[in-house]
């Protein structure tokens, strides 16, 4: 485990907000030196602190549904476990797959055009490991909230907005903007200059292009990829039932300012309140259940939850 001090939080909070923003920017909002904050970087990314860029595009504006399905094993071993989750890497549709552990063994998410297709993805694997599945559970994504690491910084530098994915209608699109998500995707910090070479247009051409995608909100924001683990932190993945959902906005509100609190999934056929959270291990986690209970006494009827053990495939754009 890698300790960082609050200078590091702070960069790293920053490029959690905008990864395109330069150092000479960063350095100007931390009121730092710019060699500072560049060699601080460089640190970061050499100790897989961070460990990309990618852009968060809204899915559902290019025509995609997000669905999610959690797996709960039995009769397996451990070259079974394997060669499914190898299965469900050679998807396209699958976008993230986590082994997990807690009330599920693998969590898995997949990006499609249509229910059907969905369907018909879901038949073709309960053909091959049915006799594998000890129970599971289904859900189609209506908003997936997205918040900043709030965590890293002190309460007056925090940042409680985020953005949302999932609810929008597909718009008009043609194939250069596709090809410029495609390679965006995975690289939010790629130059105009490499883009144009890689497409053959003027960087003039793509830097108009891409504020035309920031504009219709298909690209939501640019993030770093951070290895919380690398410092310490679990990512929890926490699903409640709920007695009374007229208290739904206030564990909503709860969510949005909750430092720790990085997603909010509203799913149909999950549970009533889903959060994902990224905390310093089991007794935080309990700790955030137990405050969860305190504040809204006689709400929650039951909650399960994974921990993030693994994670085998991350896609940031459909692989069709």
């Amino acid at each position: 485990m890698i300790k960082l001090d609050q200078i590091d939080k702070n960069i790293l909070f920053e490029l959690d907000k905008d990864a395109r923003r330069s150092v000479k920017e960063i350095s100007k909002m931390l009121k730092l030196n710019r060699d500072t904050v560049a060699y601080r970087i460089k640190q970061l990314e050499n100790n897989k602190i961070i460990t990309g860029y990618y852009t968060v595009i809204d899915y559902s504006k290019i025509g995609y549904i997000l669905t999610r399905l959690y797996i709960r094993f039995q009769d397996t071993t451990l070259d079974i476990e394997e060669q499914i989750i190898n299965y469900l890497i050679s998807l396209k549709s699958t976008f993230t797959i986590y082994k997990t552990e807690g009330d599920w063994d693998i969590a898995v998410g997949l990006l499609v055009k249509s229910l059907d297709e969905f369907n018909t993805a879901h038949k073709e694997l309960q053909e091959k490991i049915k006799k594998f599945i000890h129970s599971q559970n289904i859900a189609i994504f209506l908003e997936y909230i997205h918040y900043f690491r709030n965590y890293l910084v002190e309460e007056k530098l925090r940042d409680y907005s985020g953005f949302s994915t999932g609810k929008s209608q597909k718009i008009d699109f043609d194939s250069v903007d596709l090809d410029i998500l495609k390679l965006i995707a995975a690289n939010a910090k790629i130059n105009l200059l490499e883009l144009a070479k890689k497409l053959n247009l003027t960087s003039t051409a793509i830097n108009y292009r891409i504020k035309q995608l920031e504009k219709k909100r298909i690209i939501l924001g640019y993030r770093a990829l951070i290895d919380y683990s690398n410092f310490g932190y679990e990512y929890y993945k926490i699903d409640l039932e709920i007695e009374d959902l007229t208290k739904l906005k206030q564990l909503q509100a709860f969510a949005k300012q909750h430092p720790n609190i990085i997603y909010e999934d509203r799913v149909i056929s999950g549970s009533d309140f889903e959060f994902d959270a990224e905390l310093q291990g089991h007794e935080e986690f309990y700790n955030l259940i137990e405050n969860i209970k305190r504040n809204f006494s006689g709400i929650i009827r039951t909650y399960k939850y994974y921990k993030a053990r693994k994670i085998y495939k991350y896609t940031y754009f459909p692989e069709e």
